[in-house]
């Protein structure tokens, strides 16, 4: 077996999406939601549900008033919103916590999916992209191949560190040639076993060569490319793989980027990435965050 069919056959050994989650994600495609169902599937959880209420009083997810149930966090912020708080209620345990073959310590990749989620989500919304709605959810799973390769696989990084330096390669170029695959194919195949959307799948895929993209899904890989890119031009990646990626600066001018805009959300991404992080503050490793994965 080759070395990426050993890592393709490891992404089956990653825990499923928890129930709520699929669930959730099947009711955003329903145009009369039951809301009154959709709060008591969350109730019957009490962990989650204190979870939803805490995430949906923040000054990043939350309304401007106090939200006091699930059904009024459900009619106040859109399904849509929920399912994005249960699926970082459901990715935290995972990707907070040491990633050996990126010599990313528990916080480096949690803080550095976040804040491309947030950063993808006020781009978005400045440039009203039609991909707006998939742009926290890319954001944030984008580097899941990471944890595939890191930890599950626990490839050894010094090779391709040294065909970077040999070569002059990109960090996910020498990934390829090192491994015959890279993080973003890895978490595009894992995306797809958790039955995402193809957009999202192909948005990931391609968030470091989004000019790759099928042009009717490149709005998204490019978003969450100058997401990627901005974060950690702002200090949010702080692992061995670090600057090392190539900017495809086709990708801003088809969004229709400025400089204005990048410095407008960077300052707003620091102090939602510092909530949002001291909230989620108690989910480590082995610790009950109110949402339970299934193993396969």
């Amino acid at each position: 077996m080759s070395e990426r069919e050993t890592i393709l056959a490891r992404i089956q050994t990653v825990p499923s999406l928890p129930s709520v989650v699929i669930k959730l994600r099947q009711y955003l495609n329903e145009p009369d939601v039951n809301f009154d169902a959709l709060a008591r599937m969350i109730e019957y959880d009490p962990g989650l549900t204190a979870n939803v209420l805490q995430l949906s009083n923040s000054a990043y997810f939350g309304w401007s008033r106090s939200i006091r149930t699930v059904k009024e966090a459900i009619v106040r912020l859109g399904t849509n919103r929920i399912f994005q708080m249960v699926l970082c209620m459901s990715v935290a345990p995972l990707v907070r916590k040491p990633i050996k073959g990126y010599d990313m310590d528990s916080e480096g990749l949690w803080r550095h999916s976040i804040a491309t989620a947030i950063c993808a989500e006020l781009v978005a919304a400045e440039l009203e992209l039609e991909c707006r709605g998939e742009a926290f959810t890319a954001g944030l799973l984008h580097d899941m191949g990471k944890i595939v390769l890191g930890t599950f696989v626990e490839v050894d990084d010094e090779p391709i560190k040294e065909v970077m330096r040999m070569d002059g390669l990109a960090f996910n170029e020498a990934e390829q040639m090192v491994l015959g695959i890279d993080h973003a194919e890895v978490a595009a195949e894992l995306l797809r076993t958790w039955n995402l959307p193809d957009d999202v799948c192909d948005a990931v895929r391609w968030h470091h060569q989004p000019s790759r993209a099928e042009e009717n899904r490149r709005e998204l890989a490019d978003l969450v490319h100058v997401a990627d890119i901005l974060c950690m031009d702002f200090g949010f990646g702080g692992g061995a793989d670090g600057l090392s990626y190539r900017l495809d600066k086709s990708a801003s001018e088809r969004l229709g980027l400025g400089v204005g805009i990048a410095e407008k959300v960077g300052a707003q991404i620091m102090i939602a990435v510092n909530e949002l992080d001291s909230m989620f503050s108690t989910v480590r490793e082995g610790e009950s965050n109110g949402v339970q994965h299934s193993a396969r």
